[in-house]
């Protein structure tokens, strides 16, 4: 049995790539160094209260240096929300150091609370 599987909590990094809050358009998130970890990626997106209509559709990018440049990851999409409580969680791999979470809008304008957190396994030495 992996160790990493019994202490989840010291060998997994997870930042918050949204902090819970309310969102009324279309979102990008601040950038999330994840220079402390390697490997195989996975991200969280909680909806709770959504106020019908619209639809939020959530994924994640990333960049070389924070700041420029992002790009989609291969499978780190979710799928559109259009209701609440809604909890989905993608996997994927990422090819460049900072990722962030971005969200777009169709269909009317969103009033919704989200939390968004993306994971990797630590870096051993």
């Amino acid at each position: 049995m992996s160790a990493h599987i019994n202490d989840f909590a010291a060998a997994v990094a997870v930042y918050a790539a949204v902090a819970p809050s309310a969102q009324s358009g279309a979102l990008t998130g601040d950038a999330v160094d994840m220079i402390a970890a390697d490997g195989e990626c996975f991200a969280v997106q909680q909806v709770g209260f959504f106020d019908e209509g619209p639809t939020w559709t959530g994924r994640i990018e990333q960049s070389t240096d924070g700041t420029t440049g992002w790009t989609a990851i291969s499978g780190a999409t979710f799928t559109g929300v259009t209701e609440g409580d809604n909890t989905q969680v993608v996997r994927f791999t990422r090819t460049a150091r900072y990722v962030r979470y971005t969200a777009t809008v169709s269909g009317g304008t969103p009033d919704l609370k989200l939390a968004v957190l993306v994971g990797e396994a630590r870096k051993t030495f």
